[in-house]
């Protein structure tokens, strides 16, 4: 049976703990915020660029672009996986390899890329080649990031070495709701968004100089940087969503621990008190039987 001074030491470490899992459930909940700024953000610049490729296809009619063009026979796929650079955040990064290895399965997959050390770590664990990596960059959110992947991606799709790309990331939809996703980064589907996309209201023919193909050249970079940018910021708002409440949980079951190791220590303490006045009043009636011995 535990002392009282092992119960009050036990006490003293799992406060110790509580005040990490509550500080760590703050700067959490301060990078979901931050995220979710970024996410706002980032949806304007996307946007203008989605727009403008799909006002060029409804004033020019299909554009013929190798970004926009399926490649016959089985394709040789790409996958961009984001998982995060720790744990500490509940089933988050087991839920996203999971979606991750599922998708995969019976795939011709050539080249897998990874963004966060999690990622990385649970390939090489399970035997797969990964062909490049983006580790901790999660924290930082760089845009220079999510350029490099693209550059990186679009030069293996303009030299054939893949022909179809996705990219695998926890969709935040809010702090109590995240969701696994496949998104295909390339060849890109206009007709995808199309459906939601309203064109300019007016019967003009635009003309594009030097031609709509070539202004496609210059806008399916700027997009996909902003689809990269936005997964992963996706990803980092999910992450830390997850940690929150991860945190949360645990800062709780360390109150409930406290609350109950604390009775347990006030009820030693309260039967250790007993005993000793018991000693004492024990010790007093002998005094006082031997002293009326004595008289």
């Amino acid at each position: 049976m535990a002392s009282i001074s092992d119960i009050r030491f036990h006490i003293k470490s799992i406060n110790q703990t509580r005040q990490i899992t509550n500080a760590m459930y703050l700067v959490s909940a301060s990078r979901m915020r931050k995220a979710i700024k970024r996410m706002e953000q980032n949806s304007a610049y996307y946007y203008r660029a989605l727009d403008t490729m799909l006002d060029i296809r409804a004033h020019t009619g299909e554009v013929v672009h190798p970004y926009l063009t399926h490649r016959p026979g089985q394709p040789k796929m790409g996958y961009i996986i984001i998982a995060g650079d720790k744990g500490l955040a509940g089933s988050y990064n087991h839920d996203i390899l999971a979606f991750a290895e599922e998708k995969l399965k019976n795939k011709n997959v050539t080249q897998i890329f990874t963004v966060g050390d999690v990622a990385t770590r649970y390939f090489k664990r399970t035997g797969r080649e990964v062909n490049a990596r983006f580790e901790n960059m999660m924290t930082d959110l760089s845009v220079d990031t999510s350029r490099a992947l693209m550059a990186l991606i679009k030069q293996l799709f303009d030299q054939r070495v893949i022909d179809e790309v996705h990219i695998i990331y926890m969709r935040f939809i809010n702090s109590a709701n995240q969701k696994p996703k496949d998104f295909k980064l390339l060849p890109i589907e206009l007709a995808d968004f199309g459906a939601d996309h309203q064109p300019r209201a007016d019967n003009i023919s635009m003309l594009y100089d030097p031609s709509p193909e070539q202004v496609f050249d210059a806008l399916v970079p700027q997009f996909m940087i902003g689809v990269i940018y936005g997964t992963m910021v996706h990803a980092y708002a999910s992450e830390n969503s997850a940690r929150m409440s991860a945190m949360e949980n645990a800062t709780h079951s360390a109150d409930k621990l406290i609350k109950k190791l604390t009775l347990q220590y006030n009820s030693m303490r309260q039967l250790a008190i007993t005993s000793e006045l018991n000693e004492i009043v024990s010790a007093a009636n002998v005094f006082n039987e031997k002293g009326d011995h004595s008289g």
